[in-house]
C-alpha cells in the first residue's frame, strides 16, 4: 500500500496494511540532524526525511514580500507567519500587557499584511511526492496561546474573565489575519493537497489552561470557521494542541476536526486505551510516542513496545498515526526515532 493511500484510509478508519508514521510536524531539529549526519552521512533535513521515509510530506506558504535576512542556521520555513509572536516569545508579559480597550488592541500593529504570504506550488509538491500524503501548514497563529503571548498569560486570563471584549478583539483580529492567508492557500491546494494543519495550545499536562466553557465561547467559533474552509476545499484537518485536551475532544469532532496532532498519552486523561475506546472511529490520533521520557531516556525496546501498544489499541477502528509527541527536544535519541519508525513499519493490518 502506498503511503498516501495508507494515510487517507487511516483518516477514513478503513483497513490498512500497517499504521502510518511521521516525524512530528515534519520537523528535523539540530540534534537529530547531527545524529543522522554522524551515523549515516545525511547532510540536511531533506535527506533525513527521505531516509526515514515517513508517510507524510509537509509544505508551507510562499513568502511574497521583500527579502529579509534569515537567522543563522535558518531556512525558508522560518518565514512562515507567526503574527502573534512578533514582539515576544515570553508569556509573563506581552506587548499588549497595558491594553485596556478594544481600540488599543486593534491599533497595536501586531499583524503584518497577510498578502505577504501566498499559496505554495501545490502542483509541484504533488509531482515531487506523488505517493505521499501532503500536509499544508499555513503557520503558527494560535488564538488562545496567541492572546497569552500578546497580553502575558496571567493578564490574558484576567481579561478573558473581566474584559472579554478586549480578549475577544485580539482573538477576532488574529483569526482574521490567519483566515485570509489560510483561505487563499487551501483554495489553491484543492485537489492537490490532502491535509491541512491548524494549531493552538490551551492545555498543560494536568488540565486545560482555560475553562472549557470559556474556550467554547471565545475560541471554538473561530476555529470552526478555519476547519470549515479547509474541509470545504477537500482537506482533512490535523489539529495541534498539546496536553490534557480530552474535555474538548467532542467539540473538535463536532466542528469537523479529523485528527488530533500531539497525542500526548502521558497527559491526564489521554491514556491510549481509554482514548481509543471512547474516540476511536470518530477522530484520528497522531503522536503517542512520548518525547519527554521515552524517546529521551528510554531504550529502543521500550519505544518499540510503545508503538505496538498504541497500534493495538486502535486495531479495531484504525485512526492512529505513530509520531514523536513533541519535536525539537535536544535529549531525544536518534536511535529511538529510528526505532519508532521501524516499529510502525512492523505493525500489521487490523483484523
Amino acid at each position: 500500500m502506498l503511503p498516501r493511500e495508507r494515510v487517507l484510509r487511516t483518516f477514513r478508519f478503513e483497513q490498512i496494511d500497517r499504521i502510518p508514521f511521521d516525524l512530528m510536524e515534519g520537523a528535523v531539529w539540530p540534534e537529530l540532524q547531527t545524529f543522522f549526519k554522524m551515523n549515516y552521512g545525511l547532510e540536511d533535513r531533506e535527506q533525513v526525511i527521505e531516509f526515514l521515509d515517513p508517510d507524510f510530506r509537509w509544505i508551507y506558504p510562499a513568502y511574497l514580500g521583500p527579502e529579509v535576512p534569515l537567522p543563522e542556521g535558518g531556512s525558508s520555513v522560518d518565514s512562515v507567519p507567526e503574527a502573534s509572536s512578533i514582539s515576544t516569545k515570553q508569556v509573563a508579559q506581552g506587548p499588549l500587557a497595558g491594553a485596556r480597550t478594544v481600540a488599543e488592541v486593534l491599533q497595536a500593529g501586531l499583524w503584518p499584511d497577510p498578502k505577504l504570504w501566498g499559496p505554495p506550488d501545490f502542483a509541484a509538491a504533488r509531482r515531487r511526492w506523488p505517493d505521499h500524503a501532503l500536509v499544508f501548514c499555513a503557520g503558527w497563529t494560535p488564538l488562545f496561546w496567541g492572546a497569552c503571548e500578546a497580553f502575558g498569560m496571567e493578564e490574558a486570563l484576567v481579561k478573558l474573565l473581566t474584559q472579554p471584549e478586549v480578549f475577544d478583539a485580539f482573538v477576532r483580529r488574529q483569526h482574521e489575519f490567519y483566515y485570509d492567508l489560510l483561505s487563499r492557500c487551501v483554495e489553491a491546494g484543492r485537489g492537490w493537497c490532502d491535509l491541512c494543519w491548524l494549531g493552538d495550545d490551551f492545555a498543560g499536562q494536568q488540565a486545560m489552561l482555560v475553562n472549557p466553557e470559556l474556550w467554547r465561547r471565545s475560541i471554538k467559533p473561530y476555529l470552526a470557521e478555519q476547519v470549515a474552509v479547509a474541509r470545504s476545499n477537500g482537506m482533512s484537518v490535523l489539529y495541534h494542541s498539546c496536553g490534557a485536551v480530552r474535555p474538548v475532544l467532542p467539540d473538535l469532532i463536532e466542528i469537523g476536526v479529523n485528527a488530533l496532532l500531539v497525542f500526548q498519552t502521558t497527559a491526564t486523561g489521554m491514556e491510549v486505551e481509554s482514548i481509543a475506546a471512547e474516540f476511536g472511529g470518530k477522530m484520528a490520533f497522531y503522536g503517542g510516542v512520548d518525547a519527554q521520557q521515552l524517546l529521551s531516556l528510554g531504550s529502543v525496546e521500550e519505544v518499540t513496545r510503545c508503538v505496538h501498544r498504541n497500534a493495538a489499541a486502535f486495531r479495531q477502528t484504525s485512526g492512529y498515526i505513530a509520531a514523536n509527541s513533541h519535536h525539537g527536544i535536544p535529549t531525544i535519541k536518534g536511535e529511538n526515532i529510528l526505532a519508532m519508525c521501524q516499529a510502525a513499519r512492523e505493525t500489521g493490518s487490523r483484523s
